[in-house]
């Protein structure tokens, strides 16, 4: 199976952007971080529950996992189930700007509670510029239900839709229209610092659109006094550029942020959206019911420890028990992708162009975990002490859902026939999602 992007722009824009624009505004440091932490949460504060969403959209095949990406990502004026074609995404929706208008009316304004909301609404909007256009589709999950990249901006397999400098316009009307939005929501306010006017601000805005590697952003973000700017840029799928991003830690999300970087576990998983879009995820987590049998949970971390302890450069002869013992080699499509996954330059990774056992050589160029600590690279499922969803699908099958924190865009799906010796890997999916 191929992979599947679906995800849209990226800490860059949803936090570190947002952070800059709202100050601009004539907000203050804190009010600022929780804009950009509703913004970013839409995204990493639902890291846990990726794998119930993935699983009762993509197996299950669920209208409300549905629904909830349309609300967080989508904002399509069409509801699903229908097909691509007849719901489009775009800005000029009704939908699109639903959010928006039902925060600027509700008079709760600059409570942090609400600034929150206004975070959460932006990401949603600013997502209506990176994802416009019609979803792709290819399997596992259905025609009628799935939500990607437009086919017009590289389609399913490609993750263009993802990267400001692939579509700086776009990126630049984003931005101008959040700032639009963050200088209507102060009205109200009573802020002691004015709103600058934006033909002051476009030339930098745009340029931070053009950048295309996690060292510009980095210095971009740093130069313009956004804090955690190594973080931020080091929590996209761009290259690395000049500098490394070696383990760059997750952007800290918390109330108060601190100089510590926490865990995710400490800052991003387990939160909570506003009513409406809640209401859409305990939905889909209430009826994420996965049963799996104790021989199937004990082949999935077999497989997990083995693909995130093994070198890279052994990887091929090390999953092959895996693959019902047939041998394997890197120019193997589930073995490219599994080692792409592992890669630290996630930019890299991304390129089709560049073959990932090119880097074998490298001592930095792919996580690696010792037998007492891989479970510590993956997102547990929310409410759940094991590192990855594993379900017996029909026939006694195996379906295993995973996400490494490294990659946190990135679910792994895997699907695995059941044989005399376990299970065999038939069908392997990387699905980006946020």
């Amino acid at each position: 199976m191929p992979a599947l992007p679906a995800c849209a722009y990226e800490s860059d824009f949803h936090f570190g952007l947002t952070y800059w624009l709202a100050t601009q505004a004539g907000f203050d440091h804190q009010q600022s971080h929780d804009i950009a932490r509703g913004d970013e949460l839409t995204d990493t504060g639902l890291l846990d529950a990726k794998h119930a969403i993935i699983w009762q959209l993509c197996i299950k095949r669920q209208e409300s996992a549905s629904t909830l990406t349309r609300f967080l990502h989508f904002r399509a004026q069409q509801p699903p189930p229908s097909l691509p074609g007849d719901r489009p995404v775009a800005p000029s929706a009704v939908f699109a700007q639903a959010q928006i208008n039902s925060v600027l009316a509700n008079a709760a304004h600059g409570q942090t509670a609400h600034l929150l909301k206004l975070g959460q609404a932006l990401h949603g909007w600013q997502d209506s510029f990176a994802h416009q256009g019609v979803s792709d589709h290819h399997p596992p999950c259905p025609e009628q239900w799935v939500w990607t990249h437009a086919v017009d901006r590289g389609g399913a397999l490609k993750h263009q839709a993802d990267r400001t400098y692939v579509y700086p316009f776009d990126c630049r009307e984003a931005a101008k229209t959040t700032y639009d939005i963050l200088r209507r929501y102060r009205q109200p306010m009573n802020l002691s610092t004015t709103a600058r006017e934006w033909p002051t601000l476009e030339p930098q805005v745009f340029a931070f659109c053009q950048l295309n590697t996690r060292t510009a952003k980095y210095q971009w973000l740093e130069s313009h006094q956004v804090p955690q700017a190594f973080a931020i840029a080091g929590n996209t799928s761009l290259s690395d550029g000049v500098q490394h991003f070696w383990r760059p830690g997750p952007i800290d999300l918390r109330p108060v942020p601190t100089t510590d970087v926490p865990d995710y576990e400490r800052q991003a998983t387990g939160w909570r959206l506003d009513a409406q879009a809640d209401e859409l995820l305990q939905a889909t987590l209430s009826n994420a019911v996965v049963p799996s049998s104790p021989a199937a949970r004990q082949w999935a971390n077999a497989f997990l420890q083995a693909w995130l302890t093994t070198p890279a450069a052994q990887l091929p002869q090390a999953l092959a028990p895996f693959f019902g013992g047939r041998p394997l080699t890197f120019n193997d499509q589930p073995i490219e992708q599994l080692l792409r996954l592992r890669m630290t330059d996630r930019g890299v990774a991304d390129n089709p162009e560049v073959p990932p056992d090119k880097y074998l050589g490298d001592a930095q160029g792919f996580i690696n975990a010792g037998a007492d600590s891989w479970r510590e690279l993956l997102v547990p499922p929310r409410g759940q002490e094991i590192p990855a969803l594993v379900g017996n699908d029909q026939g006694d099958g195996l379906i295993l859902i995973a996400l490494l924190r490294s990659a946190p865009n990135a679910v792994l799906i895997i699907k695995a026939r059941s044989v005399e010796q376990g299970y065999a890997i038939e069908g392997l999916v990387v699905q980006v999602f946020h």
